[in-house]
């Protein structure tokens, strides 16, 4: 059944309920926030916040948090979307996050991180080894078709028994 569910429910659609749900349940301000998918395939994910006053800061522009939302749902989404496809039972934590901001962010926001393949080679690394495997992964927010942040963030995973 779970099979035949998923053949009609397109990847980007799981992807935002299941990022709802999260939010929803776990994380409050993600959900409040309103960050969608935009793409998500095995190469990269993009997710957008909308440019609203529960993001915006005392200058109208993008808060800092928000960015960081941002760049902690495309990245952690991806890993999600890649734990999902090989059904296993792995624990993903981020260990550090770093950021450059460029500019400021006057509209909504777009998150992309790009490294699908990286992503692959690490819970590869983490099902054969059965050991916590650390790696870093890059993001940018961009808005108004230019970059206005770069992010990396250090991914934890960790297969569970």
């Amino acid at each position: 059944m779970r099979k035949q569910l998923d053949s009609f429910i397109a990847p980007i659609t799981k992807a935002n309920i299941l990022l709802k749900a999260f939010g929803f349940s776990k994380v409050p301000l993600l959900f409040l926030s309103g960050t969608k998918v935009v793409q998500i395939d095995s190469q990269s994910c993009r997710v957008e916040i909308p440019f609203r006053r529960i993001v915006k800061n005392h200058l109208g522009s993008l808060y800092f948090g928000a960015l960081a939302i941002g760049a902690d749902a495309c990245v952690g989404l991806l890993a999600t979307h890649k734990i999902m496809e090989q059904k296993q039972n792995i624990s993903l934590v981020f260990k550090s996050f770093q950021a450059e901001f460029i500019k400021r962010a006057e509209g909504p926001t777009q998150f992309v991180c790009n490294q699908g393949i990286e992503m692959d080679q690490m819970i590869q690394e983490t099902i054969q080894t059965g050991q916590r495997v650390h790696k870093k992964f890059q993001a940018q927010a961009i808005c108004q078709n230019e970059v206005v942040a770069q992010f990396v963030l250090e991914l934890s995973l960790k297969k569970k028994n």
